[in-house]
């Protein structure tokens, strides 16, 4: 970082969790045991996972939800309605709700619950490998949910099997990661400025295996998954190893409110990186969700760990960048803002976005 904005970060109290969400296990169709998923996200540095079988929370009822060294461990599950469709990534409840009926009903469930959910790979579509359709979300009208999975990274790399490049994509799985779809923005835009929608990168690992006759083939192994999409989280607090409980709500209500940004590890390790929003009445805002007034002008600070082409995105539209391990953004009108930062034409970090002023926004 440059000295000068570095030192804007020097009194902020926030602690930052890097971590992967949206795994599966054997506790339903995944490849790895939850011990192998612990190993693998240790010896990848995380400081968290969130896994989400399907319909199941058995990884908590075995005992694997807490602490492992280092490695904050949270169980959720994954829901879906009675087709198969509208995939809804929960986080909190105390059981896993049998409503298969339309998603809204399970959307309420889950927030009375004291739960926190998110749009599954809502934006899937495929035409071909007919062993795998898509699970898209389709359920427009539904409302209440916290966020969206707005990078799922097997949806990814599923959706770019085929062709001439299908061999290429299939045993390079990260290599196809280059950024998200500009119609997924613009849905996510349009839902934040109607009301705050965070969002979550997500690596929906099943870790396949394949065996043909004597010869056995992993694709995406799981060390491999967990070095792709994460999602980097801004903290009040670090997390307390003596009470799990608490933990676990430090990273629900990061998540829920957007306090964080995805990165896409293949392009390169995103930790320290900081972003945030300085207003005229001598307030910090982190990206997401805020009760407070935004007093304009204000000025967004991005710090860096290496160097990047920064984008400054108002009302789903670029209007400011920057190049370097540093930027600068004033911002004179309301609206929502949020960051792009790009490796050449390769995505490496999105943030959740600042709403500045009265909703809707634009």
């Amino acid at each position: 970082m440059t000295k000068g904005l570095e030192n804007t970060w020097r009194d902020v109290p926030v602690t930052e969790v890097c971590g992967a969400l949206h795994l599966h296990t054997t506790y339903s169709d995944g490849g790895s045991t939850v011990h192998q998923l612990i190993g693998a996200a240790r010896e990848a540095g995380l400081d968290y996972i969130i896994i989400t079988d399907h319909e199941t929370m058995a990884a908590r009822q075995n005992g694997y939800e807490g602490f492992t060294n280092n490695l904050f461990v949270a169980v959720g599950y994954e829901h879906n309605d009675a087709d198969q469709k509208n995939h809804y990534l929960v986080i909190g409840p105390a059981n896993v709700t049998g409503i298969k009926g339309p998603p809204q009903a399970y959307i309420d469930a889950v927030k009375n619950d004291g739960g926190v959910g998110f749009l599954a790979h809502p934006f899937e579509k495929r035409k071909f490998l007919k062993n795998f359709p898509s699970y898209e979300w389709t359920a427009l009208s539904a409302t209440g949910y916290d966020g969206i999975e707005l990078w799922n990274q097997m949806s990814e790399w599923l959706e770019h099997l085929r062709g001439n490049a299908h061999l290429y994509h299939l045993f390079c799985p990260r290599k196809f990661l280059h950024r998200i779809d500009a119609a997924h923005l613009k849905f996510w835009d349009a839902q934040n400025s109607r009301r705050f929608v965070s969002a979550v990168g997500g690596v929906d690992a099943h870790t396949m295996r394949y065996a043909w006759g004597p010869l056995h083939l992993t694709i995406f192994p799981i060390k491999v998954e967990l070095k792709g999409i994460r999602t980097h989280l801004y903290l009040s607090a670090e997390l307390p190893r003596n009470d799990i409980a608490s933990a676990k709500q430090l990273v629900m209500n990061a998540l829920r409110d957007g306090h964080g940004f995805l990165c896409n590890f293949r392009r390169g390790d995103a930790r320290t990186a900081r972003i945030g929003l300085w207003d005229n009445a001598g307030g910090f805002f982190l990206p997401g969700k805020t009760d407070r007034q935004i007093v304009l002008p204000a000025v967004i600070r991005v710090c860096l760990p290496q160097a990047g082409f920064v984008k400054l995105i108002h009302n789903g539209l670029v209007s400011a960048e920057a190049r370097g391990r540093a930027a600068e953004f004033k911002i004179t009108t309301p609206g929502l803002y949020r960051v792009e930062v790009y490796k050449q034409k390769n995505a490496w970090i999105y943030s959740n976005p600042f709403p500045v002023g009265a909703y809707p926004l634009f």
